[in-house]
């Protein structure tokens, strides 16, 4: 997992967190994934469930600690910790083969550890893609201050009845629907709002985030971002879209609601031109991809989007506490078309066009995103492009009606095929900026750069 962009950068999470993870379609192939990446990264955590939980599925991780009712599972615990960083544990194991769930004393005795993490299973769901708790669960420690909710994006289109959907009388009866109709993406985002679906049991002092879980198509990707806007609407914090069973736990990080202009910040590129790890060079103390992404906050109104790739980890990492939306293109490597449409699917609805904004163009400023983004407005021309003195350069502006243009383009090319096919939509605007005419391709693109002198110290 080093380098990759998994579920520990897209959870944010902070130091000594205790984590519950609720729902289905995936609850514990993400449990187990954001325990192996903490392994990885050298972290200490114990991991448990508080409800009934099949032995099989700890011992994916490891041989658990399990403890009899009477018996201190914290001592036995701590003790493993001193030899292992995961440590899996429950209460005694029933004839069929589940571990027992631990209760809130035990939860807080475990947080007390010298561990890093605890992460909790906090029900089960049958091997279902989505459900609604029933009355008794989910069971989530109120010492808890993370809850995940994961629903299974393969729910949708499927009937609302079994095996896609667990409880599916509540859940029809939640969504005022008929049992067996179709599960639509509106339905997904009420089910996972509502305080007696997917927020059930969140503590007030806890934060709440949806993991949408399956995504590995472009069409499930666009449902996926449909069911963020309304779960972000509808007062939700942070929506993670992933595959945790595959190489790429994680596709796209929502934390913010679009506008009628989505800025998408190219970012996957490995610079091989440069040696690797041209994002990350330091201007002004500042990786470079912070200062392109702070330059477009400054700009932006709406929704800004971040496409990873090379590095995605390191990458995230970098832009921590940034209000960006972060999507992984998992191939990035077979060329800049790749991730023009991993950022334009990971867009709203509601944009109507997307201005595409290179990382490794540092000189860029807040005016020029604005000057483009008003001629736009004020125009009737579906591509926006800047000049200066008789140039043009990047960033460039798209309208949605070439959109399906974009998400037909194969291999390294980019906005300018799109150009080249469509004279009669360019508008040219002029601006007084050099910047949009130089990138940091090179070592000695970087030494130039750190040589002149920044005219522009707010960024």
């Amino acid at each position: 997992m080093a380098g990759n962009f998994g579920l520990l950068e897209a959870l944010g999470l902070g130091e000594r967190e205790i984590v519950t993870f609720v729902g289905a379609g995936g609850k514990t192939s993400a449990l187990i994934c954001l325990a192996r990446e903490l392994m990885d990264a050298g972290k200490r955590a114990v991991v448990a469930p508080t409800t009934k939980m099949l032995l099989s599925q700890l011992r994916q991780l490891n041989e658990p600690v399990i403890a009899a009712a009477t018996d201190d599972l914290t001592q036995a615990v701590g003790a493993r910790l001193e030899k292992e960083n995961i440590v899996t544990c429950g209460r005694a194991v029933n004839g069929e083969g589940k571990v027992m769930g631990l209760n809130a004393a035990d939860v807080r005795a475990l947080a007390a550890l010298d561990a890093d993490y605890v992460l909790l299973e906090g029900d089960g769901a049958a091997g279902a893609l989505l459900k609604v708790p029933a009355e008794h669960e989910p069971v989530v420690p109120p010492d808890t201050t993370l809850v995940v909710t994961v629903a299974g994006l393969r729910a949708l289109g499927r009937p609302l009845a079994p095996p896609f959907v667990h409880r599916f009388q509540q859940a029809a009866a939640l969504l005022d629907r008929t049992v067996g109709s179709t599960v639509t993406a509106e339905d997904m985002a009420v089910l996972l709002l509502h305080p007696r679906g997917g927020r059930k049991g969140v503590p007030e002092a806890a934060r709440w985030t949806v993991l949408l879980n399956g995504a590995e198509d472009y069409e499930l990707l666009r449902q996926a971002r449909d069911i963020a806007a309304r779960i972000i609407e509808g007062g939700g914090a942070r929506v993670i879209v992933g595959a945790v069973a595959t190489p790429a736990p994680v596709r796209q990080v929502i934390v913010r609601e679009g506008g009628t202009v989505g800025i998408v910040v190219l970012a996957a590129g490995a610079g091989e031109r440069f040696g690797g790890g041209k994002q990350l060079l330091l201007l002004a103390g500042r990786p470079m991809v912070r200062r392109v992404v702070d330059i477009t906050l400054a700009a932006a109104e709406g929704e800004v989007v971040v496409v990873l790739g090379h590095e995605a980890g390191k990458v995230a990492a970098a832009l921590a506490g940034l209000p960006v939306n972060l999507v992984y293109n998992p191939n990035y490597r077979l060329g800049l078309s790749t991730s023009l449409q991993a950022g334009l699917t990971a867009l709203g609805p509601e944009c109507r066009a997307a201005l595409f904004v290179l990382a490794d163009q540092p000189g860029i400023t807040p005016a020029v995103i604005n000057k483009l983004i008003g001629a736009y407005r004020q125009g009737d021309k579906k591509i926006i492009v800047p000049v200066y003195r008789g140039r043009r350069g990047n960033p460039v502006l798209l309208d949605r009606a070439l959109w399906p243009q974009v998400m037909a383009l194969q291999g390294d090319v980019g906005g300018r095929e799109i150009i080249r096919a469509c004279p009669f939509e360019v508008q040219e605007v002029e601006v007084d900026c050099p910047g949009i005419l130089r990138d940091i391709d090179t070592p000695a693109d970087y030494r130039a750069w750190l040589k002149k002198e920044d005219k522009n110290p707010l960024f």
